[in-house]
């Protein structure tokens, strides 16, 4: 199992390389794009502002630093969807970090671009997006057909659900599966609303509504009611809280915070699951280092050999909000390993 890391700049990938990533994968959005959509429509799943690297002659260093140290380099293209007229831009833009740049793979998640990159021969290059949502076994053996050299499994899975995938396409292609930071409210492959960088995303928002209540009979909610629906939505604030990093906090022992699926590592790393991913290429140098050392000790300790109970208990303690974790509230994956939590103590 390889730990695949953010990057959004050449000068990370020293550190990042050290810390444990065994593969890196960015973002470009070149100055044309910029003119032709402003900052409104994303060539990729992250804001242009941060995010991304904005010339090819820096994709170019990036890979080429990663390449020195033995470790490939994947580029974002994977915003939900593209219009015609973008995709000959696109295939153009692929073929030039691959062939110019060194790209080793893809990250695609819109079918008609998927479909024009692998018609240009690039289809063992492509690894195709959680936003692509394959949310099932024959999802992603419909990819497996187009010839894709990954699939990356989104989040909504289930730990049992992401099990009977691996083992119904029996290694036929590998996986890949989220372990920290970030999370979307909706099934993000599913959701067309707008991110922005200055606007925000609607789940976020959302959040932040102060919501009334009205009875179907247009009566006024009983002091009951009221109150069941307001400890409802101050859950629901939590959770997307959570989701969104927790307002860029941290723990107790200096632990970035936000959505994780830590625990489940043991179980992907039996069903056979190629690479774990950490989210974030917004993030600043210090959150993706304490990210990758985190995920990377997990990993550690599984190939030491410790007990599936053991690396769940290591990890909540290595969060520093056991409380946190015993509620599920940060969790990617729930329902077994909350379970697993609570019967372990933690």
């Amino acid at each position: 199992m390889t730990i695949l890391s953010p990057v959004s700049s050449a000068d990370e990938v020293e550190m990042l390389v050290e810390s444990g990533a065994g593969e890196l994968y960015c973002g470009l959005v070149p100055p044309e794009w910029i003119r032709a959509y402003s900052g409104a429509v994303w060539l990729n799943r992250r804001s242009p502002a941060g995010a991304n690297l904005s010339r090819l002659d820096d994709l170019a260093l990036l890979v080429s630093r990663a390449h020195a140290r033995g470790v490939p380099v994947f580029l974002t293209l994977n915003a939900p969807v593209y219009i015609e007229s973008q995709l000959t831009y696109l295939a153009d833009l692929a073929r030039q970090a691959v062939g110019e740049c060194g790209i080793d793979g893809l990250i695609v998640s819109d079918t008609a671009l998927l479909l024009t990159l692998a018609d240009t021969g690039l289809g063992p290059r492509l690894h195709v997006s959680s936003v692509a949502s394959a949310l099932n076994s024959e999802a992603v053996r419909f990819y497996r057909d187009l010839g894709v050299g990954r699939v990356i499994l989104p989040r909504g899975l289930s730990v049992e659900e992401v099990g009977r995938i691996s083992a119904a396409v029996g290694g036929a292609v590998p996986l890949e599966a989220f372990v920290l930071y970030d999370g979307c409210a909706f099934e993000e492959g599913l959701c067309h609303t707008l991110h922005h960088h200055r606007v925000g995303a609607f789940c976020v928002d959302l959040a932040r509504w102060d919501p009334t209540f009205e009875r179907t009979d247009g009566a006024a909610p009983g002091p009951g009611e009221a109150a069941r629906l307001e400890a409802h939505f101050a859950r629901h604030r939590e959770w997307i809280w959570h989701l969104n990093a927790c307002g860029a906090t941290v723990s107790s022992g200096g632990m970035p915070l936000g959505a994780c699926g830590v625990c489940a590592m043991p179980a992907f790393r039996r069903f056979g699951v190629h690479a774990v991913k950490i989210a974030g290429r917004q993030a600043s140098p210090l959150r993706k280092l304490l990210g990758l050392r985190l995920v990377r000790a997990v990993l550690a300790r599984m190939e030491t050999g410790a007990s599936d109970e053991d690396v769940v208990q290591w990890a909540v303690r290595a969060r520093g909000m056991p409380e946190t974790c015993a509620s599920g509230v940060m969790c990617y994956y729930r329902g077994p390993f909350t379970a697993r939590r609570e019967n372990a103590g933690v």
